[in-house]
C-alpha cells in the first residue's frame, strides 16, 4: 500500500487514528463499567445505557460546535438530553441490554434534530422545498422506525417465554 505525502494521506492516517482512539475508549469504558459493578453495584446494563444516551448528543454537540450560527443545532441538542434523560424512566429500561440499545436513543435524537431542522429551514424556490420535502420523509421514515422499535422492546418483555428459547414458541407451535 502506497500512502501519498499529500492530504490524502494525512487523512488515512487521522482515520486509523481515530479508529485506535475508538478501539481505546471501548476497552477503557468495559474496565470502568466491571469496576463500577464490582465497587459500587451498578450494573454493566445502566453503564451501557448511559453511555448509549450520551453518544448521540455528543455528535449533536459536535455539529452544534462546528455550525455555532445555527441556533436550531443547540435548541435541538437540549431538546435531545432531556428525552434522553427522560428514556430512562420508562419501561424500556427494565429489560436487559442488547447491542441495538443505542438505537432506543438514537431514534428519538434524530427526530428532534430532523424537526428542528425542517422548523427552521427557509425555502425560497423550488429546489429548496424539495430539500424540505425529502427531510419531511425522512422524518416519517424516523418516526415509523422509532415507533417499531419501541414497541418491539415493550412487547419483547411481555411475551411469555419459553423453555425452548423461541418466545412465540407456545403460541405457534414451533417449539414442539
Amino acid at each position: 500500500m502506497v500512502v501519498n505525502s499529500g492530504s490524502e494521506g494525512l487523512e488515512l492516517g487521522d482515520r486509523l487514528w481515530n479508529l485506535r482512539l475508538a478501539g481505546l475508549g471501548i476497552v477503557a469504558f468495559v474496565i470502568f463499567s466491571i469496576a463500577l459493578e464490582d465497587e459500587h453495584g451498578i450494573p454493566l446494563d445502566t453503564s451501557y445505557r448511559v453511555v448509549c444516551a450520551i453518544a448521540c448528543p455528543i455528535i449533536m454537540f459536535k455539529l452544534a460546535s462546528d455550525y455555532a450560527e445555527e441556533r436550531w443545532l443547540r435548541t435541538s441538542l437540549c431538546v435531545a438530553l432531556l428525552v434522553n434523560v427522560a428514556l430512562f424512566f420508562t419501561p424500556l429500561v427494565d429489560r436487559p441490554t442488547s447491542r441495538g440499545e443505542v438505537m432506543l436513543f438514537a431514534l428519538p435524537d434524530l427526530i428532534i434534530l430532523l424537526t428542528a431542522r425542517i422548523a427552521s429551514y427557509p425555502v425560497v424556490d423550488d429546489h429548496q422545498r424539495a430539500i424540505r420535502q425529502q427531510m419531511i420523509l425522512a422524518l416519517i421514515v424516523a418516526v415509523v422506525f422509532c415507533v417499531a422499535v419501541f414497541s418491539f422492546a415493550l412487547v419483547e418483555r411481555n411475551l411469555p417465554s419459553d423453555p425452548s428459547g423461541f418466545p412465540l414458541a407456545s403460541w405457534t407451535g414451533l417449539g414442539r
